[in-house]
């Protein structure tokens, strides 16, 4: 029989504050909550992300498929993508620099873009 595997790309591409959400300060029990943006890839049923081809942290350019690095950007990002979703039909990266190891451009909006490869089981 064939052992075909279907790859399809997924990509994600969005900003620190995103623009549709409230961006002041939520009172909750006194303590201020910022809403932090979130990066959410998702493969198609029965596939799982196999692979990140492209990653930045920072101030991307391009679009979807020709992604590629801006003058700032984290070098932690593809691995930071690579261990919380290889393996997985869906994940989500909440978009902080905490969560890249630090902050590639402070006092910069910065962005995540994504590309990534989904991939039915072989």
């Amino acid at each position: 029989g064939s052992h075909m595997r279907t790859v399809s790309g997924v990509c994600a591409d969005v900003s620190e504050y995103h623009p549709n959400i409230k961006n002041w300060q939520i009172e909750s029990y006194g303590e201020p909550e910022f809403h932090t943006a979130k990066v959410h890839l998702k493969c198609a049923p029965g596939q799982t992300i196999s692979a990140i081809k492209f990653a930045s942290f920072g101030t991307p350019l391009g679009t979807c498929g020709t992604f590629q690095q801006g003058e700032c950007h984290s070098i932690n990002s593809n691995s930071v993508l690579e261990r919380k979703c290889i393996g997985l039909e869906r994940c989500v990266v909440a978009i902080s620099p905490s969560n890249f190891g630090g902050d590639p451009c402070p006092e910069v909006m910065k962005r995540v873009a994504v590309e990534a490869v989904c991939s039915t089981a072989a």
